[in-house]
This record gives C-alpha cells, sequence and structure tokens, in this order.
C-alpha cells in the first residue's frame, strides 16, 4: 500500500502516505484490516474531519473501498458519514488483507490552472442481493443514502482500522489535521470547568493553520505542559501556542517572560508594508482553536545552554494564564538567522521587516531638487503655488523620450486648483526634505465654517501625491472640485476611466462604478509630457486583478465619490483640456472632515534606451544556460513550474538548484531573471500554515472552493491561485497589501545575493509602488550588475479584471521596471489594434520611458517594430531580426521614433508610420501599415525622396531595392526595415 515511516496525530492510528490516483479517489484514506474471509465486515472509521468545508451537492461525501489489489469493492454500504468517523460494510472480495478506504474523493473540473473540486456524492453500488443477504438492504435507508439502521452492522465480523494515510506529505492532515470528537471536548471542558482557556506547547514544524476545531493531539495532551525547543545561535525560533477557548475570547494577547533575548509575538503585532506599527486584535470563539506565534531572536553570541521563561497568554476579561518555555541553545551556529533552510519556520522574521524602506535615490534617478517653491526631478520639474498645488509641471524630456535634458515645456495651461466652493485664507507653505528622494510640504488654510489642511510629497522617480483634508467647524455643505488644465498641444493622448488608449477625446464624462469597474485613474499627454491623476482617500485599500477583481474591488472613496454624485469630467476649449474631478454636495457636521487624496504621477519616468532595447535578448522558456546561449538569448526568465523554480512565488525552496543554474548561466554570458511575485503563494511554502492562521491579513478572503487542497485544509474563506497540475503546485491569492510584501523584498534580497538572480520576472503584479521601490532598492544593493526587472500583464481590459488598462494599472510601478510584456490577450489587429495611437500608450510603455515587446500570437512584427517591440522567444523565432540588428547596427544608432514630431523618415501618411535609427550602420527606417487597405508609400527626407533597400529577413520581408521616389507598397497591417540612401545615391545594400 505505498507506506513509509509513521508520523504522529491521530490518537487510534499511525500515519503516512501512500500512492494512488488522486484525482479518482481524492486524498485522503484510511487502511482496515480483514483478518478471515467473510460475505461482509465491518468496519468503523474515525477519520476526524476537521470541519472540512468539502461536501457533495447532496452533503454525504462518498466512501470508496479498494481491495489490496488496488481494485473497487462494489459491494459496500455506509451506514453512518460524519465529520467524526464513517461506519460501513463491505465485501471482502479478495480474503484476508488491507483493505483501503478512500473518504474523501473528488473530481477536478473546469479549467487545468484554475480547476473547482467537486467532491463525489454518496452513491449506492451494492449488490441489491448481496446487501440482502447480509441484511444490509437499507431498511430504513433516508434521503442522504445511508443505511439508517446499524443492527446488520454490529452481527458483522470486525476490519479494525489501523492506518490513516495521503496522498503526499503536504495532502497530510498528521498531525493537528484531525479533530477531537464531542466526547473528548467535553472531557477536557469537564475537567477545566471555570477556566477561560487552555494552552498547548506545539513544535513549529507542526503548525495548526486554519484547522478551527481542537486537534486530537491536543485533547490527548496536558494542557499548560512545559513547551521545550532547541535553538542554534543566531537562529529566529519559531515557537507555537495553541489556546483552546472553553468561552469566548476577545483581543488575546502573548508575551515571553524571562528569556533574555529579544522576542515578538507575529501574531498580535507587526509593521505594515510601510514601515509602520499596527496591531492585530485575536478573537476565538467558544470551543474554537487558535495558534499564537511567538520569534524568538537568539543572538548569535548568546552562550549554549538551557534557558527557562515562561509564554504569557491573556484576553480582554479573563486572566492570564503561562505555560512554561524552556529553550536549549546548541553550541552551532547558523547564518541569516536560519533563513536558507525554510522548514525552520525562520523566515517568518522577515514578515516585520524595513528592509529599503529609506528615501534613498533609485537609478536613473537624481535627488530632489529644491529652489524655493521649485522642485527638479529628472527630465521634470513641479512648481507650487501658495496652496501647496502645482502651478506649473515643465518636462525637459526630448520628443525622441530617448533624453532628459531638453528644454523646458509646459504642461499646465493654468495652475491646478482645489475648490471647495468658499474663499479661503492660506497660512505659510511649509517644505522639508526627509531624503534626496522625496521633499514634503504642508499648509493649512481656513474659511467659513471649515479648515483646509493640504500635505504633499513629491518623490525622486515623478510620484506627486497631495493629501487634503476638510474639517468642518460647523454643521456645513461643500461642493469639491479639483481642477486640472492641461495644454491641448500636450494632452494629445488619453487613457483611463473607461477609455482605452486613443488619441484624447475633446469630452468624456465618467461616475464611480467601483464593484464592476477598478477605475480611479486617467493619463493624459504625449510620449514626452503627461500626467496620471488618481483619486482616492483614506479608505483605499488595493484591489486585486488578474481574475480576481469582483473578490475585492476598489473601495469606493466616499469624499471623491460623494453621495454618489461624484465623477471626473473632461471638456477643451480655447487650447485647453480641462480635466476636472467633483463631489458633488457633501453634507459635514461639525467636526466631521474628508480627505481627497490626487496622485499626479509625472511622465516618462526616464528616458528610454533602445540600445539596451535591442541587446537584451530574452529567451521564455525553461531551458539549459547552454540552450539559451546556443539560441543566441542572453537573459533567460525562468517561470515556475520548472527545475530551478518549482513552486509558484517561493523560489528560495529550490536556492540550491537556482544557484548552479545561475553559475553556469554566468558562465556562459547569460543573466537568470527568476519569476517571483505575491500575487498568490504555494501550497509548498512552509510557512503558508503560520500565514493562514493570520485571518485575512495575509490571504485575501473570498468564496473558497477550487482546488481540493485548499479546500481540505484553508477552510472557506479564501481566493482559489494558480494550480501547475503537472508538479502539484497548489496557490492561494494574497491580499493587495499586508506584512507578506515586507517578506517577499527580504526574499528578493537574497534571492539575488545567495542564488544569483540578476533580476526579476514579474507576472502582474499585487502589490504598490512601495513595495516596488523597496524590490527595486534591494536587488540593486544586493548585487555587482545592474539589476533587470521586467513586467508581464495580461490585458486587464476586461470584465473578471474591471476594465482597467494594464497601462494605467501599473503606472506607478513602472519608474522601477526595465521592459515590458502588455501582451497576454492584447489585440494587435482587430478592433483596438487597428489604432497607432492604443499601440503607444496602452503597450509600447514609451510615454512612460520603457519599451516593451509583444505576446499573444508573437504580436504583429512589422507594427511591433517601430515601437522597437519584437516577440517572446523561443514561443516566436526572433533570431532573424536579432540578425538584421546586428547586421545594421542598430544598437549603435540613435532612434527617433514616429512619435516625435518631425521624424527623420516620413511616409506622407498618417496610417504609415516610420521610425528611423541613424548611426555607423547609416540610416534604417522600420515602417509599417494601420491602413484598412494596401498602400504605395514614398520614402521621404527633409532632402527630398530617398532610395531604399530592404535586406532580406526570414520570415519578415523578402529582399528588394527602390529608388528615389519609387512607391514602396505596404501590404495591410504590414512593412519594411529599409536602408535609406543618402540623396542622389541608388538604393544599395547596407
Amino acid at each position: 500500500m505505498g507506506e513509509t515511516e509513521p508520523r504522529t496525530g491521530h490518537p487510534e492510528l499511525e500515519c503516512g502516505v501512500g500512492i494512488w490516483d488522486q484525482d479518482v479517489y481524492g486524498n485522503h484514506r484510511l487502511l482496515v484490516d480483514v483478518t478471515a474471509a467473510a460475505p461482509a465486515v465491518a468496519a468503523e472509521l474515525p477519520w476526524r474531519r476537521q470541519g472540512l468545508s468539502v461536501r457533495s451537492v447532496t452533503g454525504a461525501v462518498d466512501v470508496i473501498v479498494l481491495a489490496p489489489s488496488g481494485l473497487r469493492v462494489h459491494n459496500t454500504v455506509a451506514v453512518e458519514v460524519t465529520e467524526e468517523r464513517g461506519r460501513i460494510a463491505f465485501e471482502p472480495v479478495e480474503g484476508p488483507g488491507a483493505y483501503a478506504v478512500h473518504y474523501l474523493p473528488y473530481a477536478h473540473t473546469g479549467k487545468p490552472y484554475y480547476p473547482q473540486a467537486a467532491y463525489r456524492p454518496l452513491t449506492r453500488t451494492a449488490d441489491p442481493g448481496w446487501a440482502h443477504r447480509c441484511g444490509l438492504d437499507g431498511s430504513g435507508l433516508d434521503g442522504s443514502g445511508l443505511a439508517g439502521s446499524g443492527d446488520a452492522l454490529a452481527a458483522l465480523p470486525r476490519a479494525e482500522a489501523f492506518r490513516y494515510e495521503a496522498a503526499s506529505a503536504v495532502d497530510s492532515f498528521a498531525p493537528l489535521g484531525f479533530a477531537a470528537t464531542g466526547a473528548e471536548c467535553l472531557t477536557l471542558r469537564e475537567a477545566h470547568r471555570g477556566e477561560p482557556f487552555l494552552l498547548f506547547g506545539e513544535d513549529r514544524a507542526h503548525p495548526l493553520g486554519r484547522y478551527g476545531r481542537l486537534p486530537a493531539r491536543w485533547a490527548h495532551a496536558v494542557p499548560g505542559a512545559p513547551f521545550t525547543g532547541t535553538a542554534d545561535r543566531g537562529e529566529f525560533y519559531a515557537v507555537q501556542v495553541g489556546v483552546y477557548a472553553l468561552t469566548g475570547l476577545t483581543d488575546v494577547r502573548a508575551e515571553v517572560r524571562g528569556l533574555p533575548f529579544p522576542v515578538r509575538c507575529l501574531s498580535t503585532d507587526g509593521t505594515d508594508a510601510r514601515g509602520d506599527a499596527f496591531r492585530r486584535h485575536v478573537e476565538v470563539a467558544e470551543d474554537g482553536v487558535a495558534a499564537l506565534w511567538l520569534g524568538i531572536d537568539v543572538p548569535e553570541q548568546a552562550p549554549p545552554g538551557r534557558y527557562e521563561g515562561e509564554i504569557a497568554v491573556r484576553a480582554e476579561g479573563s486572566a492570564e494564564r503561562t505555560l512554561p518555555l524552556r529553550l536549549t541553545v546548541r553550541e552551532s551556529a547558523v547564518a541569516g538567522h536560519g533563513a536558507g533552510d525554510p522548514a525552520r519556520l525562520a523566515r517568518l522574521r522577515w514578515l516585520d521587516s524595513t528592509l529599503a524602506q529609506d528615501d534613498e535615490v533609485v537609478p536613473p534617478f537624481t535627488p530632489v531638487r529644491v529652489d524655493g517653491h521649485r522642485l527638479t526631478i529628472l527630465g521634470r520639474t513641479a512648481e507650487l503655488g501658495p496652496e501647496g498645488l502645482p502651478q506649473q509641471l515643465f518636462s525637459a524630456f526630448t520628443p525622441s523620450v530617448t533624453r532628459a535634458d531638453g528644454p523646458d515645456r509646459a504642461l499646465l495651461a493654468a495652475p491646478v486648483a482645489l475648490g471647495i466652493g468658499r474663499g479661503l485664507r492660506h497660512g505659510p507653505l511649509s517644505l522639508d526634505q526627509p531624503g534626496p528622494a522625496r521633499v514634503r510640504w504642508s499648509t493649512t488654510a481656513t474659511g467659513q465654517d471649515v479648515i483646509l489642511r493640504t500635505e504633499g510629497e513629491l518623490e525622486a522617480d515623478g510620484f506627486l501625491v497631495l493629501h487634503a483634508t476638510v474639517e468642518a467647524t460647523d454643521d456645513t455643505e461643500l461642493d469639491v472640485t479639483l481642477d486640472v488644465p492641461v495644454r491641448e498641444d500636450v494632452a494629445r493622448y488619453a487613457m483611463g476611466l473607461g477609455l482605452t488608449g486613443r488619441a484624447c477625446p475633446a469630452t468624456y464624462d465618467w461616475t464611480w462604478d467601483t464593484p464592476t469597474r477598478n477605475q480611479d485613474a486617467f493619463w493624459l499627454g504625449e510620449p514626452s509630457a503627461g500626467l496620471q491623476l488618481s483619486l482616492r482617500d483614506e479608505q483605499y485599500a488595493r484591489p486585486l486583478n488578474t481574475n480576481y477583481y469582483r473578490e475585492k474591488p476598489l473601495v469606493t472613496p466616499r469624499s471623491w465619490a460623494g453621495d454618489g454624485d461624484g465623477g471626473v469630467r473632461l471638456r477643451t476649449v480655447g487650447g485647453v483640456r480641462g480635466l476636472t474631478a467633483y463631489s458633488g454636495p457633501l453634507r459635514l457636521r461639525a467636526g466631521e472632515s474628508r480627505r481627497f487624496e490626487f496622485r499626479l504621477l509625472l511622465t516618462p519616468f526616464k528616458p528610454l534606451d533602445p540600445a539596451r532595447q535591442l541587446t537584451d535578448r530574452y529567451y521564455h522558456a525553461y531551458a539549459t544556460p547552454a540552450e539559451v546561449a546556443e539560441y543566441g538569448a542572453n537573459v533567460v526568465n525562468l517561470h515556475h513550474a520548472t527545475p530551478p523554480n518549482p513552486y509558484i512565488n517561493d523560489p528560495l525552496l529550490a536556492a540550491e538548484t537556482l544557484r548552479a543554474y545561475t553559475d553556469e548561466a554566468h558562465r556562459l554570458g547569460v543573466r537568470v531573471k527568476v519569476y517571483d511575485t505575491v500575487r498568490e503563494l504555494t501550497r509548498y511554502t512552509p510557512e503558508l500554515p503560520v500565514l493562514a492562521a493570520l485571518g485575512d491579513e495575509i490571504f485575501a478572503p473570498g468564496p473558497g472552493g477550487g482546488h481540493a487542497w485548499l479546500q481540505e485544509h484553508l477552510g472557506d474563506d479564501y481566493v482559489p491561485g494558480w494550480v501547475a497540475s503537472d508538479i502539484g503546485d497548489v496557490a492561494v491569492v494574497t491580499s493587495g497589501d499586508s506584512r507578506w510584501h515586507n517578506s517577499y523584498v527580504c526574499g528578493i534580497e537574497r534571492l539575488r545575493r545567495v542564488a544569483g538572480a540578476d533580476g526579476l520576472y514579474l507576472d502582474d503584479v499585487a502589490y504598490d509602488r512601495t513595495t516596488m521601490k523597496r524590490v527595486s532598492k534591494a536587488l540593486a544593493r544586493s548585487g555587482a550588475s545592474a539589476p533587470l526587472v521586467d513586467l508581464h500583464s495580461c490585458n486587464q481590459f476586461r470584465e473578471a479584471d474591471g476594465f482597467a488598462s494594464s497601462a494605467n494599472l501599473y503606472a506607478e510601478l513602472l519608474p522601477y521596471v526595465d521592459r515590458l510584456w502588455l501582451g497576454e490577450l492584447f489585440d494587435y489587429d482587430g478592433a483596438d489594434g487597428s489604432d497607432p495611437a492604443y499601440w503607444l500608450v496602452e503597450i509600447s510603455g514609451i510615454p512612460f520611458g520603457l519599451m516593451g515587446e509583444m505576446l499573444e500570437g508573437g504580436g504583429n512584427p512589422w507594427r511591433g517594430l517601430v515601437f522597437g517591440m519584437t516577440a517572446r522567444a523561443p514561443m516566436t523565432d526572433v533570431r532573424p531580426l536579432w540578425q538584421a540588428f546586428d547586421r545594421l547596427r542598430l544598437p549603435e544608432a540613435e532612434m527617433t521614433g514616429w512619435w516625435a514630431g518631425e521624424p527623420p523618415v516620413r511616409t506622407g501618411r498618417d496610417d504609415v508610420l516610420a521610425t528611423t535609427w541613424r548611426g555607423p550602420g547609416g540610416t534604417v527606417t522600420a515602417l509599417a501599415s494601420w491602413a484598412a487597405e494596401p498602400v504605395e508609400v514614398v520614402p521621404v527626407m527633409a532632402s527630398g525622396p530617398v532610395a531604399a533597400y530592404a535586406p532580406p529577413i526570414e520570415g519578415f520581408q523578402p529582399e528588394r531595392s527602390f529608388a528615389a521616389g519609387e512607391p514602396v507598397p505596404v501590404p495591410p497591417g504590414r512593412g519594411w526595415l529599409l536602408g535609406i540612401a543618402p540623396p542622389g545615391d541608388g538604393p544599395t545594400s547596407p
């Protein structure tokens, strides 16, 4: 039966792991011993289910018996099926031996990556004649399909249950997943009548997770018995204390006393992802259990020996109870507090980390320069008015977006204005600079019945945020408006609030609909100058994305949305695009306040780097470093579910394998980037049960369901995540903002420093700009070379994602990204893709200072090339284009895009666009058509028509020459890569 060494946890049965077909029989079984041949035997099955959410459509889940050979025993009758036990009769068709009783069989339905476990309903399979002969013909059968009488069962020979088996160690309920019976709980409660709760010390190797019933292991233990543990010097030693509530408990707290080491309670106190301390309120329902986790920081210099203390637990209105703690510190020392061995759970120390939580500058950004009220950053300047609002914004990015040293260009047609419907008297504006990467300011204004406090910040990356808090000094009514007047010649394009990337409309109106729309931001501008306005208030919580938006949507801001009358309007008058956010009428009582937060991301964030775009050649599939190098790539993205990175979002579980891979790759000149985000977490992460015990802090609340493992171990309040069935990986979705982000930053630092990774491949992102900044700093500070970060996104402008454009959704992260893959499910040739403005704004990344690549269906190579984009290798063979880039020496050339106003080469048509490179290989132009029909164009430079030569590029274009003035035919959706001859020369080969 595939037995392994027994594990503890079940009072009656040894526990182990077996091998069988999980998709047919489920993940759990009990073995019963038939000692003699008989027509039928009876078995009592103490499975002790932990109040699982699993159930079939009819209630009871099926029970399947397999003979020693593995064949199914059809003559089986279930007399009783409860959470505590099962009572069945079956025919021992192969005589004496060990029979397996599978008690949670299921079938997975739905999509392979997002399956839904459907538990098999109790089904009658017994032959009626056999059942009648054995007295098991179902007299008294109720609607559940169970035999209602147990009289016949009592007369049958017994088959004794002797072993519990799970399909794998990670599937196992041992040791704490077996619940105490009602009788055992009653006995324990009677023995401790009058006590509010009982304590049980439990080894860190046995985390309680989300099991809500008293574990049988604890029911048979001595409450308050001393906890003993052994730690190495330098180790962060995790301690678990179980609380069994004999009455309902609120505000449960725990501390360790008596040890000479720093100790913290991870379950009740912490530091959030922005570095602020917070407190968790722990409640335990009557007859429920909870685990409190504490971390002991054993100093590396601690003398070896035995240390004694106590764990004290208290709850509101209840007397404190203590549990003796005996910790032996070994002579041996451990590096990194023990984080190199995930099974120690020492990585829990990272939950409260403030690593890279500072105001230092991240390259390529420069410190914020302050000159009075004029604040200058890389390529951009903000001038503040006396109200603390921008009175002007400037961009120094060149039209090609390849440099940030051009002349200042004003974005605003007038100062930004916040109106509340009455005049205000403003106090002085005060500024300070807490660090080189950030400047902040504040001012206070007073008016009839109100006080307005304005606080602002500008960071080195172009993030400008204003917090305006209106407090009523008397009952009053307000109508708040924010006016951002942008010059029409700057606001050429727009995206957001329900609009995909496009030419900016003259008029637009939008209102709040957060349950179905992930929309609170609007970008408008052009590639060399723009801004994103986003609207929030103090209730903001980062929503889920990527198929999960409706499980946790945006919280409607009670300030900007008002009483339902708030919205945004765009009007174009006299060369000004006026973007106005309004609240509608707001009624405030005396002492009541509303906070209006608005963010202005100043774009682009940094200059384009076309040379890097053409020379960093990515390989997006698992292959050996030698195969990657032989292909011609010099950067490899290691997805999860691959040998060096098997489990989603915890690559450190295979740190040694990954290190060996990166070492070999570096030897061959290949850089290695690793898939690692926080959007969901693998079940193989040892800390997952601890995180699950923190309620909805780490894991997003949701409908439950999904893969069988989630239903069997996480209860019913979670969002199912990704499943990689080929390696048995199952994930659960994390919340949008939590302490897990602190842990993630520490993990990224270790991933680079210890495993040798050169950067990250981010597949959609569940965290905010604060965490993204920290990630960038951690990467830069933990390695000698500049790290690489690229962001992949599935098209979020879909119902499941709340109709949010990916570029708009992730704009706040883009300063710290090196390359974009806004490609999955994007429309390159259809309705959206037929507009070059959509390509520019929604896909290319160029208005944000980034360049990207294509994915869906290989993209459109001709259209993509005018943005410097190719497709994903090796899914698409882009090597012919790479080779052409090298022959034409494009990486050494200066690129000027079609978006740059007066590009060097023009086609004479707005629907056939040309991007040009000029350098040692001469002048080279990529042109592509967005015309609906075949067209002909004549390439022209300032001096007139020019000759052109099309070098042969396999799969892209045939070799061809064009004389000066000779029309170049361009089919719909296609184009050319042309070497341009100087005027007067013929169309010679470059």
